[in-house]
């Protein structure tokens, strides 16, 4: 909290600067900052997710493919800048849920998320492209584990507006360890 005051102070207090030092250039200042803070075409995007949502979820542990059942919700954030995920389920046959924040980065110019769990204590931090011709938004992160950092990719295809899968890999290198699958059915 103290670190987003003196972020917005800081912010503030440039902007002050600015306007005192050099008009013309304020403008140009607030130009790029109105761009950056716009919702555009991905941001729009990423509203289609909003709702409620029936979920199946095969994990691919050492065992072999584990299936359960679940839920999730997204809602809109912030005016349509971001989505907030909040999943309910099982994995292997555990009690699962977790938290997750997707938008869509204006200056980056690439789709940005972050993820928490009941099955750790750390955050995942995504970042990716979509892929129009395929539907499919592909993302890797990056968080921590019980023996470091670990590395991530995920892909979202887009079956059509009331059905998408989520599949996610584990990093090693160059190997890429599927971990999970989750098809998403919109709840009517």
């Amino acid at each position: 909290m103290l670190k987003c005051t003196l972020s917005v102070l800081l912010l503030c207090s440039f902007s002050v600067a600015v306007a005192q030092e050099a008009p013309p250039e304020q403008a140009a200042v607030e130009k790029a900052w109105m761009a950056f803070g716009k919702p555009g075409q991905e941001h729009q995007q990423l509203q289609r997710l909003v709702g409620k949502w029936s979920t199946v979820t095969t994990t691919f542990g050492p065992t072999g493919p584990s299936k359960s059942e679940g839920k999730a919700e997204f809602e809109s954030l912030h005016g349509g800048r971001f989505v907030r995920q909040t999943f309910e389920g099982e994995m292997e046959g555990q009690k699962f849920t977790g938290t997750g924040v997707s938008g869509y980065d204006n200056a980056k110019k690439k789709f940005v998320g972050a993820w928490i769990d009941s099955m750790g204590t750390g955050i995942i931090r995504f970042e990716g492209t979509y892929d129009v011709k395929t539907n499919t938004l592909t993302e890797t992160g990056v968080g921590s584990g019980p023996f470091g950092e670990m590395k991530w990719k995920t892909t979202t295809q887009y079956k059509s507006a009331d059905e998408f899968l989520f599949t996610m890999f584990m990093l090693q290198g160059e190997k890429e360890m599927k971990m999970m699958e989750i098809v998403y059915s919109r709840k009517k």
